[in-house]
């Protein structure tokens, strides 16, 4: 039987055929232009999803260019696809996660997510599908050089966008969605240094193994000093060593490469000159931020006005939840895109003492490494097959003793460093989309290489030796094409309804009414059945379920509309968690909304209350806010002796949680146990005199017995224990302007909105005082007011103003120098006006 040949590779056969031609060179085409301009491309819109719009224009780019090469094939009716043991590495990568979500019980969030997000089983297929397309580039070496050039021409725009913006401020190329200053078209500010290494590192291998024009190499050093000022703005650590590494090794080869060659000198003395050169300032660079590391990190700060930190699970922190993981399903893990949920169930509890005691972390200490935890065993092995693949392909190009082709040679060093260093630094952090596509791509590019320069056995289908090779194309071509066309329905379907979910999100509550809100909402949920979305509508129905609670007299028309809003919310939240039950936020919004109904003595609603919060709790077990929900449940129902015991426990969870101190405090206050209360809480003030949330506890409790002068003395020392602590400043306020300070009280109301930008309840206070009005007999003055929290990224990263200070968390870029010692000095100072003030206190 024959019907599939198997032959050493070769050259394609030369065709005349223009049609043929046309449509293949148009594939390229789309397939390089995407590629290359992948880093740039954004939409303009606030409310367009960042990364899965660069997800989506790859994923059409790449439908389309499989589409025109289909059609190329079949005009040319011959097919020769080389066998590539690293595409089918790359393909087991994502059939593993496919198998792996199949084990997860949540197939929509394992595959797809919220929008095809860096950890899904359809983004492992994305990332297989690079790899392998990158093929059909072998047909031109003009197109493998289009793509450096694009992509060295996107690395000029993006360094000059960026260099614009920190000369003149963030204020200027906003472009409408770029408002601060670490805001990148590229995406995450980590991103760009990555991003721009590989520019360097790619200027490097050029300029040293390839013949270029003055105008090439000039247009190399350009990209090389100008990524070299990025990565100073930058800082990240983990690049400095990388490129410190690499740039001493290119100097060795730079030095000796004659002595130890062919005597050949295949790009000219220039170019070894500009190479030593190059290379020499590139390490000299690379160690002044490795020794000088925080130091020369905060004096770049000083110089550009930025800081940036981001944070996330240490290596030690990530090995624990894998290591419980594996205790439950060790070969499958959680599923792709499941981290979030086994941290939220592994973490330690000693997270809930830092700033990211409620962050969702949606990955580990690396990209990698995630998988170690969602995929298990078999997601681990086939990305140790893949790292092989790669290290079998990189040593066989760059030890080719006798290259046949120089410019192969080059592509398959470039692509070898290029893959190697994205997948290595995908191993210490988690770049967004567009930097794990171009890993992709290079590795793609690598295995296309090495079947260029070695004799590899491919895949031949063609008509003229065989007619019924033409059935095979045309099947192929038809489900290629229908595949190609569908996955671009879908995908668009997706992100359309992501699209119209985030414009109902932002869009401005003084214009837009929550009923038109809602139906927007809506039409997102009838595109993309997402739990989000229906927990979304539940949360709307709950705000007019409240709104409406504190009318005193409601009319027929307002008890019925409560009515409705009861069902449709209690609807929406059990529809959420239909589609997800493991998602401990759709059970709170459930439990929310029987508490509420609690409240207003509807029987059984506070059985099922409970029942949501503890449903809630085994999907979340270290969260205290569950219990302060518990505990307001209570309160409710006039149990106030289990409501404190329920906010005690959340205390002890969470030792700084305001909200729970505050809820106690009222609690108290409505027992009649203030003096109690006030002596209990002076003796926890000497067990934890460094806890600043005991002090407004303290605070609190004083300024509801009209002991104003001692509230204001405690909540003095909470500020100086925490200078952010914005509801302390926002008690003393009201405090201050009690005891006739009313100077005062602005002064601390300003910086609370500085910590709670547009705050109305701040805003009408502030007006209060303009006018000379007593704060206490303001509406609402009694509310809490948020506190900082960490601030999540477009890709969801997390980001911090300093090092998170725990062995749990780890900061991904260098903390400055300044900083830390203020922050020790500040430090100090709290702690002996601590101890003065707790005397005082007491």
């Amino acid at each position: 039987m024959q019907n599939v040949s198997f032959t050493p590779q070769r050259q394609p056969v030369k065709t005349h055929d223009t049609v043929a031609q046309v449509l293949s060179m148009i594939a390229r085409t789309i397939f390089v232009f995407v590629l290359g301009i992948t880093p740039l491309f954004f939409l303009p819109v606030a409310y367009a999803p960042f990364n899965f719009s660069k997800i989506l224009f790859v994923i059409g780019g790449v439908a389309l260019a499989l589409i025109f090469y289909c059609l190329s094939t079949l005009r040319s009716g011959k097919l020769e696809l080389p066998l590539s043991g690293g595409i089918m590495a790359m393909w087991l990568v994502a059939g593993m996660g496919l198998l792996s979500a199949a084990f997860s019980g949540d197939l929509a969030d394992a595959i797809f997510g919220e929008g095809f997000g860096i950890q899904t089983a359809v983004f492992l297929a994305l990332l297989a599908l690079v790899t392998m397309v990158t093929g059909i580039l072998r047909e031109k070496k003009s197109s493998v050089m289009q793509v450096y050039i694009v992509l060295m021409g996107v690395g000029i725009v993006i360094g000059v966008y960026h260099v614009v913006r920190i000369l003149f401020g963030p204020d200027v190329l906003t472009l409408g969605i770029f408002t601060n200053a670490t805001a990148s078209p590229l995406g995450g500010w980590n991103d760009l240094a990555l991003f721009f290494g590989l520019a360097l590192l790619l200027a490097l291998v050029a300029i040293e193994q390839f013949p270029l024009t003055k105008i090439g190499k000039g247009l190399f050093v350009a990209v090389s000093l100008l990524s070299l000022c990025i990565l100073a703005i930058v800082n990240f650590f983990a690049i400095w060593i990388v490129l410190g590494l690499v740039s001493l090794v290119v100097l060795m080869y730079s030095l000796t490469k004659n002595r130890f060659g062919d005597g050949a000198d295949d790009g000219g003395a220039s170019n070894t000159v500009v190479s030593i050169v190059l290379s020499v300032l590139v390490f000299m660079m690379s160690a002044i931020f490795i020794v000088g590391g925080s130091s020369v990190g905060q004096l770049v700060s000083n110089l550009t006005d930025i800081s940036y930190v981001e944070v996330r699970p240490s290596f030690g922190a990530t090995f624990d939840i894998a290591r419980n993981v594996y205790g439950e399903n060790m070969f499958f893990g959680t599923g792709p895109n499941k981290f979030v949920d086994a941290w939220r169930q592994y973490k330690d509890p000693a997270i809930n003492q830092t700033l990211f005691w409620n962050t969702p972390f949606q990955a580990g200490f690396g990209y990698i490494p995630t998988f170690a935890v969602t995929t298990g065993i078999v997601g681990v092995a086939a990305w140790l097959i893949v790292f092989f693949f790669i290290l079998r392909a990189g040593a066989r190009v760059l030890f080719a003793r006798v290259p046949t082709d120089r410019f192969w040679y080059f592509v398959g060093a470039s692509s070898f460093v290029s893959a190697l260093y994205l997948w290595g630094m995908s191993v210490m952090y988690v770049p967004g989309p567009a930097i794990l596509l171009l890993a992709a791509f290079f590795t793609g590019l690598l295995f296309t290489a090495q079947s260029q320069i070695f004799p590899t056995r491919t895949i031949a289908l063609s008509v003229l030796n065989n007619k019924r090779h033409g059935f095979a194309l045309v099947a192929l071509a038809i489900v290629v094409i229908v595949g190609s066309v569908s996955v671009l329905y879908f995908s668009g379907r997706h992100y359309t309804s992501l699209l119209s979910f985030n414009r109902a999100l932002l869009a401005p509550i003084d214009e837009v009414s929550l009923e038109e809100i809602e139906s927007r909402i809506s039409s997102s949920y009838q595109l993309n059945n997402n739990d989000r979305f229906a927990r979304e509508i539940a949360s709307l129905q709950l705000q007019k379920m409240n709104a409406l609670l504190g009318v005193e007299e409601p009319t027929e028309n307002q008890r019925q509309q409560f009515q409705t809003y009861v069902a449709n919310g209690i609807n929406a939240a059990q529809v959420a968690v239909q589609i997800d039950p493991t998602e401990p936020r759709n059970q709170l919004v459930l439990g929310s909304i029987y508490s509420t109904l609690a409240a207003a003595e509807i029987e059984g609603a506070e059985g099922r209350a409970r029942d949501a919060f503890d449903a809630a709790a085994q999907y979340d077990p270290h969260n205290p806010e569950i219990h302060l929900l518990r505990a307001q449940l209570a309160s409710r129902v006039g149990d106030l002796e289990g409501a404190r015991s329920s906010a005690q426990e959340a205390i002890r969870m969470k030792p700084d949680y305001t909200a729970a101190y505050l809820l106690a405090a009222q609690i108290d206050v409505a027992l009649g146990n203030v003096d109690a209360a006030i002596e209990s809480t002076r003796a926890s003030v000497t067990l934890e005199p460094r806890n600043p949330a005991r002090y407004y506890q303290l605070g609190v409790l004083y300024s509801s017995v009209e002991r104003t002068q001692e509230a204001i003395e405690a909540l003095e020392v909470a500020i100086a224990l925490n200078p952010d602590y914005a509801n302390a400043r926002y008690f003393l306020a009201l405090a201050y302007d009690s005891a006739g300070r009313p100077e005062d009280a602005r002064m601390q109301l300003e910086r609370v909105l500085e910590l709670n930008p547009g705050n109305e309840v701040v805003l009408a206070l502030l007006e209060r005082l303009d006018g000379g009005l007593p704060l206490s007999q303001a509406p609402d003055a009694s509310e809490q007011v948020s506190e900082p929290e960490a601030e999540l990224g477009d890709g969801g990263e997390v980001i911090s103003s300093d090092d998170p200070d725990s062995p749990l968390l780890s900061p991904v870029n260098t903390v400055p120098a300044q900083e830390e010692e203020t922050a020790d000095s500040t430090e100090n100072t709290t702690e002996d006006s601590a101890a003065e003030n707790t005397n005082e206190a007491q």
